[in-house]
Order: structure tokens, then C-alpha cells, then sequence
């Protein structure tokens, strides 16, 4: 009998042949490769059951309207005979979900103008064109300026405030007739609020993303990396195939200035987690049979380890706390000790404890929610 993670494993390889082969040039994308062949064969097999199965976990990778829009894409060129008819009823649905996200996206954003300041969206559109389960931006607003502008113009609702969203200064809002949370980071960014300079640089760093009749701004390429680096390799320890997606997009389309990348990510200590992520998504891109990414030499040597020590869980592309993220935090925690940024060093020792007490109460209670 085929496990939960077996099973998804073998889902998470289906989709990264299938999108990471859609990365390589015209002419170039392998059709013939015994990768894609095996992938669109499997696709093909599936009984009605596994094909649902297949889409929410496209669904929960963040890749959902993606898949759906290169599933037609192969049906189109005759590769994929569709055996179920609801493809194009679920694209219209996901695209309809998006539209009205990106509406209430750019009412949040005005309302928070009237703070005074300029948001940015972090990490929601970086998967564009789709969309996380949450709207997330940041401001250099004060918390009580922030949450009278959402209060006042949305009438959202401030929910529970988690130890670490009070420590990294988070707060999350339900608004009326919206699925989706809006989460705020307020004048600090990490999971226990300490990168306090970077906001700066990303704010200077910022471009405008134009989305039909929206503009918002949204970080740099660079900063992208960064961002999803925090998220992925110093906070959760899994990786969605959205983020080896993203970053394989950037790195191939040649959006990526790696120097400039490289310097600014050292100075919030997380250069070793930024070339680590890096390499894991090229060895993906190897598996998959479309060739490493072209990542630098020195990216490469920084790199702590690559995709030989992930594995798919129930869900996500999992990374060993030990000794391999437990490693990476304490370069973190030592290289800022050592830049003397001493308000950031404070709140990441505390993360380790912050971390305990989620597990403990997660196993007693089955919810880390109150503490992490």
C-alpha cells in the first residue's frame, strides 16, 4: 500500500518535471526526455481520485493556477489526453479567487497609505500568477497607526496576537467577505523581529509590480531571495515547490544580480541559508532533467548542503534540523554577535526556546498557534 509520503513524493516529483521543464528555451524544453515521458504517462494513469489528489496538492504548493494553465498548455499540443473535464472550470474558478485577492490586496494597501507611509508586499506576489493562502506586506508604520488604518477603513478584525508575532511585531487581520488573513509586519522583519536594518534596505531596494489595473510596490529580486531564505531556511525548515519554482524562474530569466545579493545578505547574516536554497533548487532542476541552474562559483562553495539531505514529507519538501538547520541558525546567531548588532542577536536567542515551547504545546494541545 502506497504511504501519505510516498505518495506525495511522487506528486512533488511529478511537478517539478513537469514546471521546471517549461523553464528551458523553445526548442530545448526535453518532450522526449524519459522525465517528462514517465511524468505525463503518470499524469495520464491517474483515476479520478488521484487527479484530485494530484490538484490540491498543487493547490497547497502554491502552484495551483500554474498547473492548471501547463496541464492545458500539454492537452493543447497534444501531449496530455484530458480524461476529466473540469480543467477549465478550475482554472476559472482559481482566476476568479485571485481577482478578488488582488482587489482587497490593493484596498489594504491604500488604507495603510494613510499612515503615511508606503507598503510593501512581501512574499504574495512572488508566486504570481498565483497567490498565498494569506496577504502579507510590511510598513514602517507604528502598530497603533497600522491597526486604526485597518480598523477604520476595512473594519478588519485584529486576530490573536502569538508570542512570536508580539516578539516580530506581526499582526494578522480578518476582513469582511474575505478568505484570506492580511498579515502586517511592522518595522521589523524575522521571526523574532530582529532584522530591524533590513526593512531600510528593502524599502530603498523596492519596485512597482504592475498587475492589471493595480500597481504595488514589491521587493527586488534580490530581496525576494532574502525574504523566502528567512522563511524557508531559518524559521519553517520546509520548502514549498512554489519557492524551487520562483527562484528557478528568477535565476533562469537572469533577474538575479548574485553580488549584489551576496553582500547584502551578509550583512544580515544569512548568506550560508540565501546559497544553501539556491543549490537545493539547482539540484532539483538537475533531478528533473533540465540541468543545474547557472548558479556562480561562489555560490556554490557557500552552499551548506543540497537537495541529498531533503525529503518530501506528508506535505513540503522537508530540511533535518540536525545537525543542518541548527547549523545554519547558529552561523546566523554567531555572525550577527560578531557585527555587533546586539538588539538582533538578544531576539534570536531567543527562537530556540520560543521553538521548544511550540512543540511542547503542540504535542499536549495539537495547535502551535498561541505560541509560534
Amino acid at each position: 500500500m502506497t504511504t501519505v509520503k510516498e505518495r506525495a513524493a511522487a506528486m512533488f516529483e511529478t511537478m517539478a518535471v513537469v514546471h521546471l521543464h517549461a523553464f528551458t528555451p523553445q526548442g530545448q524544453r526535453g518532450e522526449t526526455s524519459p522525465q517528462i515521458v514517465r511524468a505525463l504517462a503518470g499524469l495520464q494513469r491517474m483515476s479520478r481520485e488521484e487527479w484530485s489528489h494530484f490538484l490540491r496538492f498543487a493547490e497547497l504548493q502554491r502552484v495551483s493556477l500554474r498547473t492548471l494553465q501547463l496541464l492545458e498548455k500539454w492537452i493543447v499540443a497534444n501531449a496530455l489526453t484530458p480524461r476529466f473535464d473540469e480543467l477549465d472550470d478550475r482554472r476559472q474558478v482559481e482566476e476568479q479567487k485571485i481577482g478578488c485577492a488582488l482587489a482587497a490586496l490593493d484596498k489594504v494597501v491604500r488604507a495603510l497609505e494613510l499612515t503615511g507611509h508606503s507598503p510593501i508586499v512581501i512574499k504574495t506576489l512572488d508566486h504570481w500568477p498565483d497567490i498565498g493562502s494569506d496577504l502579507d506586506l510590511f510598513i514602517a508604520a507604528t502598530e497603533g497607526d497600522t491597526v486604526r488604518a485597518m480598523q477604520s477603513e476595512l473594519q478588519a478584525e485584529p486576530q490573536p496576537q502569538s508570542w512570536g508575532d508580539r516578539l516580530a511585531h506581526k499582526w494578522n487581520f480578518r476582513i469582511p467577505g474575505l478568505p484570506q488573513l492580511v498579515e502586517i509586519h511592522v518595522g521589523c522583519l524575522g521571526q523574532t523581529g530582529e532584522q530591524d536594518a533590513l526593512p531600510a534596505h528593502l524599502e530603498e531596494s523596492s519596485v512597482i509590480h504592475d498587475i492589471g489595473p493595480y500597481s504595488f510596490r514589491v521587493p527586488a529580486a534580490e530581496e525576494q531571495v532574502t525574504l523566502a531564505t528567512l522563511q524557508r531556511m531559518y524559521r519553517h525548515f520546509y520548502i514549498r515547490f512554489t519557492d524551487l519554482l520562483n527562484l528557478t524562474g528568477l535565476v533562469r530569466a537572469g533577474g538575479l544580480d548574485f553580488t549584489r545579493l551576496r553582500t547584502s545578505a551578509q550583512r544580515w547574516s544569512i548568506w550560508p541559508g540565501v546559497a544553501t536554497l539556491l543549490k537545493i533548487t539547482s539540484d532539483y532542476n538537475e533531478r528533473a532533467g533540465v540541468g543545474p541552474l547557472p548558479l556562480p562559483e561562489f555560490v556554490l562553495r557557500s552552499a551548506r548542503f543540497g537537495a541529498e539531505v531533503t525529503h518530501v514529507g506528508e506535505r513540503f519538501l522537508r530540511l533535518p534540523m540536525v545537525p543542518q538547520g541548527s547549523q545554519l541558525f547558529l552561523q546566523q546567531l554567531i555572525g550577527t554577535g560578531a557585527a555587533r548588532h546586539f538588539r538582533a542577536a538578544a531576539r534570536l536567542s531567543l527562537l530556540p526556546a520560543l521553538a521548544a515551547a511550540a512543540f511542547v504545546n503542540l504535542r499536549i494541545t495539537g495547535n502551535d498557534k498561541g505560541i509560534w
